[in-house]
């Protein structure tokens, strides 16, 4: 059989992506950055997220990978713009009643599709933002696949992601479930998650809150060094924003944020802070119970590995 060369154009739309470790705080984020001037709703395609995923395992090699990025994307913005797939449920956050105008998308089911549609988009150029999990641990792919794409990674305290994933008990069990979105492999007879490829033997020998130590260990450990072997350019498509900053301080990011996207606020996004709650006070004598909780559960060589990131995300801006 004779090889082929993938080849597959973009919608001209501007991707910009909310991303982020696992209950990091992207849900905060993208209902703001949907307020803006010029932005579509969020969207999530868990499906287009396993390409990434399953492209690091090496199971899809970097061609088709682009390839399958760029028609799911384009199948994906296409659908948003006739308001096919349009989500109803009232409480999603990519419902389209968390919209700024559900009205819009409600008219866009009764318009005429086909090539008219990609015209429309490419003359509107408008912001499609989607939500994404660890995705500049895998920048590299999504950039190939989308040069223009801005990518927001949201940062948060490692400990408060610890003590989020112990409350949401992200454990085996957790993952071997059929609504979990993680790849999974197996190795030597059991069930893995693809962030514990390269280190089975320590994955195992751990349990509980230790192994959401170690795994968060790792997977910002990937996000840091994936981010540094970015080129230049992609860098600079990328933005680092601190949950805890967003929260106590916010007008002071929306600035940044929107000077990052080219876009203005409207007047919808004062009342979507108000919904998050946005700007409010942080808790320390909180904070100071979650960690007491976890160091409880943890052992004592583990919880240190935490503090340490603890204390290197403290101390360096743009710490994962």
């Amino acid at each position: 059989m004779v090889d082929v060369a993938l080849s597959k154009d973009n919608i001209a739309v501007n991707l910009v992506f909310i991303s982020g470790l696992t209950r990091s705080g992207k849900a905060l984020l993208c209902p703001i950055v949907s307020s803006f001037s010029n932005v579509e709703k969020v969207n999530v395609n868990f499906f287009l997220e396993q390409i990434p995923f399953l492209n690091y395992l090496n199971s899809i090699p970097d061609e088709t990978a682009i390839y399958l990025l760029r028609t799911g994307m384009n199948m994906m913005v296409y659908d948003n713009a006739i308001g096919r797939n349009a989500n109803f449920r009232p409480d999603d956050y990519t419902s389209i009643w968390k919209y700024r105008n559900p009205m819009e998308y409600i008219q866009r089911l009764f318009q005429p599709d086909g090539d008219r549609v990609i015209r429309q988009l490419d003359s509107k150029k408008k912001i499609i933002p989607m939500m994404i999990h660890n995705g500049l641990w895998h920048a590299e792919i999504w950039f190939q696949a989308f040069p223009l794409l801005k990518l927001i990674h949201m940062q948060r305290d490692p400990a408060e992601i610890v003590y989020s994933w112990m409350g949401k008990e992200y454990d085996e069990k957790f993952f071997s479930n059929i609504r979990s979105s993680t790849p999974t492999y197996f190795y030597d007879g059991k069930l893995y998650p693809y962030f514990a490829s390269g280190w089975e033997e320590q994955y195992r020998e751990c349990h509980g809150i230790d192994r959401i130590i170690h795994m968060i260990y790792r997977i910002r450990k990937y996000h840091q060094e994936n981010y540094e072997k970015l080129d230049s350019n992609y860098k600079q498509r990328v933005l680092f924003v601190r949950h805890k900053s967003l929260l106590t301080e916010t007008e002071k990011n929306l600035s940044i944020i929107t000077e990052f996207l080219g876009v203005n606020p409207t007047d919808d996004t004062a009342d979507i802070l108000a919904q998050e709650n946005c700007p409010r006070d942080i808790s320390v004598e909180e904070r100071r119970t979650k960690i007491k909780a976890i160091k409880e559960k943890a052992s004592i060589e583990t919880f240190e590995l935490l503090m340490d990131m603890v204390d290197q995300f403290e101390s360096t801006d743009l710490a994962i």
